[in-house]
């Protein structure tokens, strides 16, 4: 009891620091899971920033330089060079001439212009009818920096068309220059014209309107020179726009991710990952592109809220883990068994001393009792004394045999037994066994069979050792056959092994137990050998000594009851 307290003691002090520890390297690697999660969501989001403030920049470049370009246009020959850019320029979807207080100068209305004109007129209605002022979102300190700023830039750096470039653009520069529009030089009474700015009260006004019109996004740009002058512009072909803006659109190499620009309805404009995004799905987060496009966004999807990346790491903590966690318990199990083994081996030692003790007293006290008979010379009977005398030789040959299996069982233990071998004759060797205890096992009215097939039965083994297995299994025999009637001797020969059976018709050996009655202590447990002396070691040592001798000791059970030994060896050709 004491024994298995102690070990439920060391599973509990093994197994609760070992499961806190676990628990707490789960929690910290659910943690750092997290933090790698948020880390890479973080990253994501800080590039659909960058992706939304070079659209803001590209196209505010886009804006600038095309507002300069309206300024500058010839004021004599407005209408023919709009419906040029109109024709030439991809980035101009309509043009328009208006003046205040008046129509438009152009598209005009009627059947006379094109659907699409008829259609922009009927978008832009209240602006070209005075309803809404073309300047009721401008900034005028923000107009006139935009204004310089782009006048600068212009003059400045020079135009995309004007000089080669000695590198490869990129989508978004050949976009930039796309809206640089080269303007021929005015004449000199142009120039004069637009230099008089107090007779002519040049204002330069300019603005960029965001436009929605059935749900859609559209962008006029819009510029008027003079007080008193036309308004005019242009409307932005989003698609161009979009279409150049995509192109350098910065792919990404994180699995299960994505970035999608959305429109102001939502809609999946462009994505960017080997993941595709369910439209249906919820974005972790999302980016505003811009002010100048109103209500755009990049989003951020993730597949399953993870990177199968960062999975892998979890599940390699995990696993890793888990053989810590495996091996620190399999270290465990193994100290309790080996601890159990040792227990059972202290038990079967003290239980073997102390059998031995009682084996080693029975025949000593046998022995003292008729050596004091025999030394008092009360006993007169010749016959008697005879029978005495019998006695203590079998209890010394007994004793003998004893003490010879507790030494060989220490030799055996530590592999130091030495074997002298010599040449002689099995058949010899069984009989001359039988002869010396025939006396013994008769007095148990037990009969002996012997069967010896015709042969030679020449080996080359020890002969004290070979004697020693036959008297253990012999002993077994006497000992454990209760109420059986004989014991039979069987030698034969097969190819090149010699067989001796050592048989009785004893209760036998229960099935379960027939491979372990071979162990060191073994004993079977039933009522009769609890009623018979042994130390649990002679059949150990009889297959012990076999093996090291190149033989074998098998046990077969007799059909019906008993029990039957066969020891095997090697024949050896005489010459």
């Amino acid at each position: 009891m004491t024994n298995k307290r102690s070990i439920i003691i060391f599973w509990a002090l093994f197994l609760v620091p070992t499961l806190i520890i676990a628990g707490i390297a789960v929690k910290l690697l659910s943690h750092e899971q997290d933090r790698v999660n948020q880390s890479a969501i973080h990253a994501l989001s800080e590039r659909a920033k960058t992706i939304s403030e070079t659209i803001h920049l590209t196209v505010e470049a886009v804006q600038e330089n095309l507002t300069q370009s309206l300024l500058e246009i010839d004021p004599k020959n407005l209408q023919k060079i709009l419906a040029a850019w109109e024709k030439t320029n991809p980035l101009v979807r309509n043009v328009f001439i208006y003046r205040k207080g008046r129509d438009l100068e152009y598209p005009v209305r009627g059947m006379e212009s094109t659907l699409e004109e008829r259609r922009f007129i009927v978008r832009y209605d209240s602006l070209f009818t005075g309803r809404m002022k073309f300047d009721f979102n401008a900034d005028s300190s923000k107009n006139e920096a935009k204004i310089k700023t782009a006048k600068e830039s212009s003059s400045g750096s020079g135009r995309y068309d004007s000089a080669p470039q000695k590198q490869t653009k990129s989508s978004r520069q050949k976009l930039v220059a796309l809206s640089r529009v080269v303007q021929k030089a005015p004449a000199s009474d142009q120039q004069a014209f637009f230099s008089d700015e107090t007779k002519y009260q040049l204002t330069k006004k300019a603005g960029w309107i965001p436009w929605f019109n059935e749900n859609r996004l559209s962008i006029l740009g819009w510029v008027q020179k003079h007080e008193n002058g036309p308004v005019y512009g242009i409307e932005l072909e989003l698609m161009t726009l979009l279409s150049r803006l995509v192109v350098d659109f910065p792919g990404i190499s994180e699995k299960g991710a994505a970035l999608v620009m959305l429109d102001g309805n939502g809609d999946f404009m462009h994505q960017s990952g080997r993941w595709v995004a369910d439209p249906k799905e919820k974005p972790i987060e999302v980016v505003l592109i811009s002010n100048l496009l109103p209500h755009w966004q990049i989003a951020v999807f993730i597949k399953d809220k993870g990177f199968g990346s960062n999975r892998g790491f979890l599940m390699i903590s995990i696993l890793l883990l888990g053989i810590f966690i495996t091996a620190i318990i399999s270290g465990g199990i193994l100290l309790t068994r080996l601890t159990l083994q040792n227990m059972k081996d202290a038990r079967q030692k003290t239980s073997f001393v102390s059998s031995v003790s009682h084996e080693l007293k029975t025949p000593l006290t046998s022995i003292r009792m008729y050596a004091e008979l025999l030394f008092s010379k009360r006993i007169k009977d010749s016959a008697k004394i005879q029978t005495y005398l019998s006695v203590i030789v079998n209890e010394s040959e007994r004793l003998t045999r004893l003490i010879n299996n507790v030494l060989d069982f220490g030799k055996l233990e530590q592999g130091k037994k030495a074997y002298r071998l010599t040449t002689f004759e099995m058949d010899q060797l069984l009989d001359q066994i039988i002869q010396a205890h025939s006396l013994r096992i008769e007095s148990q009215g037990i009969e002996i069979i012997t069967q010896v097939d015709k042969g030679d039965y020449h080996i080359k083994t020890d002969r004290d050792a070979m004697e020693q297995v036959i008297l253990n299994l012999l002993d077994n025999a006497l000992k454990y056959a209760g109420k059986g009637k004989f014991i039979k001797f069987i030698l034969e020969k097969e190819e090149a092994f010699i067989f001796l059976k050592i048989c009785d018709d004893g209760p036998g050996i229960p099935k379960a137990q027939r491979q372990a009655v071979f162990e060191k202590f073994y004993r079977v447990d039933n009522s009769l050998t609890s009623q018979q002396p042994g130390s649990g070691l002679g059949l150990s040592i009889a297959r012990q000594i076999l093996t090291d001798l190149e033989g074998d000791l098998i046990f077969d059970p007799m059909p019906g009851n008993g029990s039957c030994f066969t020891i095997r060896i090697k024949q050896h050709e005489s010459h």
